[in-house]
């Protein structure tokens, strides 16, 4: 079971992209129709996303090799989508005008902090030397 910082990181991983995608569905269903293949491809991509960090979780958790490398991918695909849905989205968005950018930054800055947690930490290294 991860503890301190990974744990953490397993939190963010797990709530991060699952739970958007998760209020991000119900509201976008009901049109995909008039929204057409581009809404429905970025639907899937930030399902794919969702999908990916609930596996890195379980690789972390489980202290597999693997489970640094997938974090490192869902961090950033999470950052990328997040980008991706501020700034080029066929689907309906709830954000501020204006806020993009800053929320851009926030979310790049957020992924680069982890990458180099995932980098750096002790705990993560022996769980990928393992």
């Amino acid at each position: 079971m991860p503890r301190g910082w990974l744990l953490v990181l397993c939190a963010v991983l797990l709530l991060w992209r699952p739970l958007d995608f998760a209020m991000e569905l119900p509201l976008t269903l009901p049109s995909l129709g008039m929204r057409g293949i581009a809404g429905g491809a970025e639907l899937l991509l930030h399902g794919a996303v969702a999908v990916l960090a609930v596996a890195a979780v379980r690789a972390l958790a489980g202290a597999l090799p693997n489970g640094p490398t997938l974090a490192a991918a869902a961090l950033v695909a999470s950052a990328g989508a997040s980008i991706q849905s501020l700034f080029w989205s066929a689907l309906p968005t709830q954000v501020v005008p204006g806020s993009e950018l800053p929320l851009a930054a926030f979310s790049t800055v957020h992924a680069l902090a982890w990458l180099l947690y995932l980098k750096r930490s002790r705990r993560v290294r022996a769980i990928r030397d393992a």
